[in-house]
């Protein structure tokens, strides 16, 4: 019995790593989706997004919330995109890498400090 105990506890660590990798490729598809509805015109669509961005609390979100936050042309988006990236708590270092510089440049920085999504 404990030679299936054992093994079974190793065929166990197999299948777990298995669904763990399944589960980061899976999850690292449906946050690249969230990240791709910040692009849309639609407020309930972003602010879904947004919600779900911050509830995830991913401080890899930062640098697209912050580009939505100054450049999307509709302003109830960059609004609730600001909110967004209050939630994270990170206003001052934001600050601190983004002052004086344009947009390209701010995001740049952002993305060296909190990571890329598309990683």
């Amino acid at each position: 019995m404990s030679d299936f105990v054992g093994e079974f506890g190793k065929i166990t660590d197999l299948v777990s790593g298995a669904a763990k990798g399944v589960m980061n490729k899976f999850d690292h598809i449906l946050f690249n989706a969230l990240v791709g509805c910040l692009k849309s015109n639609d407020y309930e669509a972003v602010q879904v997004a947004v919600d779900q961005l911050v509830k995830e609390n991913r401080p890899v979100s930062i640098p697209p919330l912050y580009f939505v936050s100054k450049a999307h042309p509709i302003e109830r988006i960059r609004e609730k995109a600001r909110t967004g990236l209050s939630a994270f708590k990170q206003d001052a270092k934001i600050a601190e890498l983004t002052e004086g510089k344009e947009i390209k440049a701010a995001v740049e920085a952002l993305i060296k400090e909190f990571g890329n999504y598309r990683e």
